[in-house]
């Protein structure tokens, strides 16, 4: 079959069979991730970019050409999550500029859209690297359009693009060493020839495809929900306490104070301990502790309280965020895990994002997060490598100024966060806290999901790695192994403070007895342990 033109309607079909095809093979793309995590998701962040590329021109079905394409890059850019994502969105604005005004497209026109849209994305990226999906589009552009010089066929360029793009993509692990060791091609590339082969697919058929046809699997983004009213908690007061005295055994103390409540945490050594736990009878735990010592800051909060004003509050508060005058600067951020969300929150984040791992957020999401808050100016913490271009975009929509913070992990926004100065300039305040991120040596413990060779490492399925500034480092069958080995190579003479967060599979004893291990490694150190409920990482680490 042959074919001298598209139109409109032609494009919005192509880009629904493509996303089709990515949605049934998401699942393969995210497993090509090269780090064997439990968090490959190119695959996805692909799929629901297109998703909304797709909602966006089906609003358009009957105009011409070059408005469709507008449209689908505006919701391509607007659904862009990850890098990934976002790349591709860049691939459908240099197309939506090359085919602007245009009621079809000759294959010439498709190729020189093709390589508008592949300029496009190498000059969205700051540093362009060979052997991703920006090769692979480039590539595809320049056999289409030869293609298309030739025979004047909107199929047969199509089809030249594809197979030279395959080539390529074949060839990606010989142009990244990474790829090559991990033993898979570019998860980005991959992903974008399955949604060029389903869009040639569907230009072939004559049936027309149902947008009922995809899964939206995206999730609701805000973290800062009103909490329910029907919700009550067990043990009413949150009581905090110093204990010093001498010979102090910590078992002991877990002992006595175990059948008072619960979310007990009792750390410290022989001389000083801090309590802290959940109890309906606060004075009893007080009494308890004289028994060893002396006390001091004594804090005692009643949550059921606080819940209750939270939720007979949140509608007024709602309102008066609206009508009181803006802060100078407001701060959003990306977290997930019910600890991580509260840790963000007290530092003086207004609004958070959930995503991260697994789940990063759309450029809609940020930008949304952004008018919620009652400010002159934002500043976003990105808090993952895979969404930072994400974030970037919104700097380019919002009406009001926004910078990005560039932080790569939750760790780095706790330090970054310290320097955040509400009343000062935004510019000035975005680089002091850039330059504190760059002061935090982070790292990352979590598991395996795969046999992999990576960085000289033979890893199997199930192990527990150690990431230590987005590299793979350490890997073992032991948790503590890799947390003692990854603190080893964080650790230097100038070390003060170890800080680390817990996830949702680690038990409250198990990181008491991490924590207690560490302290007698590090007796220098400061120790910082906090809960944050992550999934997938059993902890967080930073040093400073």
């Amino acid at each position: 079959m042959s074919l001298s033109f598209i139109n409109g309607n032609d494009f919005v079909r192509m880009v629904k069979s493509g996303c089709i095809k990515l949605e049934h093979n998401r699942d393969s793309v995210d497993a090509l991730n090269v780090f064997p995590v439990p968090d490959g998701d190119t695959g996805t962040n692909m799929y629901l970019t297109l998703l909304s590329a797709v909602k966006e021109g089906e609003k358009n079905c009957g105009s011409n050409l070059g408005k469709v394409s507008k449209a689908v890059s505006m919701g391509s850019l607007m659904g862009a999550r990850g890098n990934s994502g976002v790349i591709l969105s860049q691939v459908f604005r240099g197309m939506a500029r090359s085919m602007e005004g245009k009621e079809q497209a000759d294959a010439v026109d498709l190729a020189l859209a093709l390589r508008t849209g592949s300029e496009t994305a190498y000059e969205a990226v700051m540093k362009p690297i060979e052997g991703t999906i920006l090769t692979v589009i480039r590539e595809t552009a320049r056999a289409c359009e030869n293609e298309a010089l030739k025979k004047k066929d909107v199929v047969a360029a199509l089809m030249a693009g594809i197979q030279a793009g395959n080539a390529t993509l074949e060839k990606t692990p010989s142009m990244l060493p990474i790829l090559k060791e991990a033993g898979v091609v570019d998860a980005g590339g991959q992903g974008l020839l399955l949604f060029l082969e389903g869009a040639l697919e569907g230009l072939l058929q004559d049936k027309e495809i149902l947008l009922d046809d995809y899964r939206d699997i995206s999730t609701s983004p805000l973290a800062n929900k009103k909490i329910d009213a029907k919700l009550e908690i067990e043990f009413q007061y949150c009581t905090e306490v110093l204990v010093k005295g001498e010979k102090l055994d910590l078992q002991d103390i877990k002992d006595h104070l175990a059948p008072l409540g619960d979310s007990m945490l009792v750390v410290g050594d022989n001389n000083l301990v801090k309590v802290h736990i959940h109890s309906n009878h606060p004075g009893k735990v007080l009494e308890s502790c004289l028994q060893w010592g002396s006390l001091s800051d004594i804090k005692i909060n009643n949550m059921q309280e606080e819940i209750h004003n939270h939720i007979n509050n949140w509608e007024e508060n709602q309102a008066e965020q609206s009508a009181k005058p803006p802060s100078k600067i407001g701060v959003v951020a990306v977290g997930t895990g019910d600890g991580i969300i509260k840790i963000l929150n007290s530092l003086g984040v207004d609004l958070v994002v959930e995503g991260g791992q697994t789940m990063n957020p759309s450029t809609e999401d940020l930008l949304n997060a952004c008018q919620e808050v009652n400010a002159e100016s934002i500043i976003i913490l990105p808090n993952n490598s895979n969404v930072i271009m994400t974030a970037l975009q919104v700097k380019q929509l919002y009406e009001k100024p926004v910078e990005v913070v560039p932080s790569r992990s939750v760790m780095q926004a706790i330090t970054a966060l310290i320097a955040f100065d509400a009343d000062g300039d935004i510019e000035n305040v975005a680089t002091a806290m850039t330059e504190e991120i760059e002061q935090v040596k982070y790292a990352e413990v979590t598991y395996a999901v795969r046999d992999s060779s990576i960085n000289g490492l033979e890893i199997k399925m199930g192990d527990v790695i150690g990431i230590l500034c987005d590299d793979i480092t350490v890997s073992a069958s032991n948790l503590s192994e890799v947390l003692d080995k990854l603190l080893e190579r964080m650790i230097d003479s100038n070390s003060q403070l170890i800080t680390l967060v817990y996830g949702k599979d680690i038990g409250e004893d198990e990181a008491l007895q991490q924590e207690k291990h560490i302290q007698e490694i590090y007796p220098d150190c400061e120790i910082d342990f906090h809960y944050g409920g992550q999934p997938h990482y059993s902890y967080l680490i930073s040093v400073e």
